[in-house]
């Protein structure tokens, strides 16, 4: 299975942890399925034998060509590691930075190696920065460079587990600051984890029936020395991983009260050598992820093969393909069917013999006077549809006495007059304001005659046998022309 895994693998990738007493190495592969471990193996080693081991370990797992990434895990024990806030003068060199930390005499800051990662944390700006003695990271990397690796980064044993935590156990919704405790055979690590990276971490030993002291004593020196990294949020949640032996034991001993949060048990990914060797393989799959790298200064530059982007260039020259394809497809079709048409056209005895001059003539001429016959229509009122709106509106007591409309070059009027009953409470008929409304809120009424003036007069005190109410319309417009009607 393993071999057909490594056939189909998209990408490859190794990492390699260094820890004090022994080397792991593990390799990962990409594959339409995702990410599989393929090859994990430790060894004990001796300072003075590394470069046989690395020879042993990792040079059967870069392949034939030598191009499988590498990443290399330097043990907690030989890093410094500190969360601060992010000074108002904004980011600094990794230099300034440890020099400003570490106030200390008897540390020389050209002995270090630093890098630092500035960001937004929560909304609060803090630099996270990790350091480790250039000596003993210059050897490391000569010795992989003799075997012709050039490796992707160094990082701490932390940031490794928990990297590879989140690839195998996705982390819960809208958690923003989480308690990763690893579990081993005899040790343990607890991780405060925001943002994807450590915020703090702290190693503990593993003795029978006090797990559960050691783990809140890690926490509770992690919660305390909180207050110093700028960082005021609260744990989220704390997650368990490894020795599901000690699972039930633990909450048994009122872990989760104790912890002051709610806590998840995961049984891998457990604290030894092969997961820090596997998370580092991890972070090479995941180029564009957040990480340190001390080695950044002390590695030759890359070669143009390694760092062009190839994913990039087959996803664009795919696109391109498809796109060709699809276009070139058109095309055949739109070919076709000029065929068929030409066919058609030429099965016309009339078409056959035109002239494409007259033709041409003809059509320009046809369009002149379609163009005359529209223009003519657009600059006329439609008086024919304004009396039958009138018509239809009018109340059946009212009676139009004027209606005249006139229109020329520059200007156009339409006048509206006449009479109707006024009710016998003497107030104005109802029908008459709904009239009234009615043809003043008309869509082609207003479009050709923006201005709308209405006039009522009511009668005067006299003899008359029905009294009656004068209205008129006026309307009016400018700038559009038009024929007198």
């Amino acid at each position: 299975m393993k071999s057909i895994l490594t056939k189909i693998a998209i990408r490859k990738a190794v990492g390699v942890y260094l820890g004090e007493h022994e080397l792991a190495v593990a390799k990962v592969v990409s594959t339409p399925l995702g990410i599989v471990e393929i090859a994990s193996t430790k060894r004990p080693y001796a300072t003075e034998s590394i470069d046989e081991m690395l020879r042993e370990l990792v040079r059967p797992l870069l392949g034939r060509k030598g191009r499988v990434p590498v990443a290399i895990g330097l043990p907690s024990s030989r890093v410094f590691f500190g969360t601060r806030p992010m000074p108002n003068t904004g980011p600094a060199t990794p230099e300034s930075f440890l020099q400003r930390t570490l106030c200390s005499s008897n540390i020389s800051v050209d002995e270090l190696v630093a890098d630092l990662i500035c960001e937004p944390l929560n909304k609060q700006p803090v630099t996270r920065a990790v350091a480790c003695r250039k000596k003993y990271l210059a050897n490391i990397v000569s010795q992989f460079q003799r075997l012709g690796v050039r490796p992707v980064r160094s990082e701490p044993a932390a940031c490794a587990m928990a990297r590879l935590a989140e690839r195998l156990h996705r982390l819960p919704r809208r958690a923003k600051m989480v308690l990763m405790v690893f579990l081993g055979e005899t040790r343990g690590m607890a991780v405060t984890v925001a943002g994807g990276l450590p915020v703090a971490w702290k190693t503990f030993g593993l003795t029978a029936d006090s797990e559960c002291f050691a783990i809140l004593s890690a926490a509770r020196c992690l919660k305390t020395q909180q207050s110093h990294y700028g960082i005021e949020d609260a744990l989220d949640y704390a997650i368990v991983h490894g020795r599901p032996d000690l699972h039930e034991r633990l909450q048994q001993d009122q872990l989760p009260t104790e912890i002051g949060t709610r806590v998840i048990w995961h049984e891998t990914p457990a604290l030894s050598a092969t997961s820090v060797a596997a998370g580092l393989a991890h972070g090479c799959l995941m180029q564009d992820v957040k990480a340190f790298d001390l080695s950044h200064s002390m590695k030759t530059r890359a070669p143009i093969k390694e760092i062009f982007p190839w994913g990039d260039l087959a996803f664009s020259a795919g696109l391109v393909g498809c796109m060709g394809l699809a276009m070139f497809a058109h095309i055949v079709k739109l070919n076709e069917s000029f065929s068929v048409l030409r066919v058609h056209n030429s099965q016309h005895a009339c078409l056959a013999s035109a002239d494409v001059g007259k033709l041409t003539k003809t059509k320009k001429f046809m369009e002149e006077k379609v163009k005359t016959v529209r223009g003519f229509l657009d600059s006329r009122v439609s008086w024919s549809s304004y009396t039958s709106a009138v018509a239809a509106r009018l109340p059946r007591s009212a009676e139009i006495t004027i209606f005249s409309g006139k229109s020329n070059a520059r200007e156009g009027s339409l006048r509206l007059q006449g009479v109707a009953p006024l009710e016998d409470s003497g107030s104005l008929p109802g029908d008459i304001t709904d009239f009234l409304n009615a043809l003043s809120g008309w869509r082609p009424w207003k479009n050709d005659f923006p201005t709308i003036n209405t006039e009522i007069k009511l009668p005067l005190g006299g003899k008359q046998k029905q009294p009656e109410v004068d209205f008129t319309i006026l309307c009016q417009r400018q700038g559009k022309k038009g024929g007198k009607s």
